[in-house]
Order: C-alpha cells, then structure tokens, then sequence
C-alpha cells in the first residue's frame, strides 16, 4: 500500500470541492412516477388490449401497468455537475458520447439487471432520451422516459461539456507537476481514485477509501 501523492494541495482542495458541490449542484431532476395526464394512458390501453387482442389479456394488461407504477413510484431522473442518475444508477457525465444522444430504445430484458444500464422509460412519459458512453472501457446505456425533453437535453449538453472541461484543466496541470501516483479521480472525485502515469491518466480506478490510502 502507499499514500496518495497529490499533484498540490490547491488542485487536491479543487477536486474535494468539485466533489461537495456535485452532491448539491442539482441542475435537472424530474419523477417518473405518472401524472394526471399518465393514468389518462390507461383506459386507451384496455380498450385496445380487450378490441385488438382479447379480453382474457386485459387483467395482464391492468397487472402490468400497476406493476410499472410501483417500479417507477419513486425513480428520479437527476443530473448535477458531475453524474447522471436514474434512481440509484449514475454514469459520470465526462464519459457520456454527446454523438449519440437520441430517443430512448428497448433492450434486451436481461440488461436491466446490469447496474450499467441506466434505464426508465415508462409508456405514460411524453418523450424520451437516450444516450450512451465508455468509463473505464465498459459501455453504459441510458434510456429514460421525460415530460421535459428540450431541458432535459440542453442541460445534459452542458453539462456534459463542462465536465469534461473540468477533467482537461485538471489533466493540464497534474502533466507538469505531477509523478507517477494515484490521485483523485478528476471525472469522479467523489468516489474514486484514478493512476496518473507521470504524461496522462490511465484506466486503473480503484474505489476511494476514506483516508489516504491508495492501492500500491
């Protein structure tokens, strides 16, 4: 093991507050539990499901939509300076490709159980988003239901793009002032540590303990 070498201590404070200010820098947050207008969505789909199919599929139809409603009950849609949440899922906003930002896809129904899928995407939603992104080589997806898309999206954008700003500053300076060592990580300060290589930042991550230390 070995201790956490600093690039200076005004770049380790930068970081730490860049950290504090991400848990309350909301920008955008949104529920997806169903508004008025949501359950407005469910005698169209009975009628259709009881006219279209058959009427034996109705209760299913019915069971389903309550089943939608508690999963989405209490799922927020958040972005703050530095991390996309979709309930308790986040993806750091630097990793996000700005180049495929679109509308919301399925999937397949296994991907929901990987904690890299970022979705909700409920049928009462007026629009949707989705996007997706590499952190550490590993893609992640985000597929989200929104009543609020153009906000969603130019909020998104921005921060995304400032995100990434922050991370080339703090690039910029460890380059000339820093040897080889684990630091904070400047696209997640809050929860990890990432290995400078004395010219750039590598993909080693490693969780970020509450003291000062740092694997070897």
């Amino acid at each position: 093991m070995s201790v956490i070498s600093h690039p200076t201590s005004s770049a380790t404070n930068s970081a730490t507050n860049s950290a504090t200010n991400s848990a309350a820098g909301t920008r955008f947050e949104e529920r997806l539990r169903p508004t008025r207008r949501g359950w407005l969505w469910l005698p169209p789909i009975i009628v259709v499901t009881f006219l279209a199919i058959a009427p034996v599929i109705v209760p299913l139809a019915l069971i389903a939509w309550f089943i939608n409603v508690g999963r989405f009950w209490r799922v927020v849609v958040r972005i703050d300076d530095d991390y996309l949440w979709v309930g308790r899922r986040w993806a750091r906003l630097a990793t996000l490709d700005l180049t495929t930002l679109g509308r919301a896809q399925n999937t397949w129904p296994w991907r929901a159980f990987s904690r890299r899928w970022l979705g909700g995407n409920p049928i009462w939603t007026r629009d949707s988003v989705g996007i997706r992104g590499f952190d550490g080589g590993k893609p992640y997806w985000v597929s989200v239901g929104t009543d609020r898309r153009d906000e969603f999206v130019n909020l998104l954008e921005t921060a995304v793009a400032e995100a990434r700003e922050r991370g080339a500053a703090w690039t910029e300076h460890a380059r000339t002032t820093s040897p080889p060592s684990w630091h904070l990580d400047p696209w997640d300060p809050v929860r990890s540590l990432r290995w400078w290589d004395g010219t750039q930042w590598t993909g080693w991550t490693w969780p970020r303990p509450g003291g000062s230390v740092a694997p070897s």
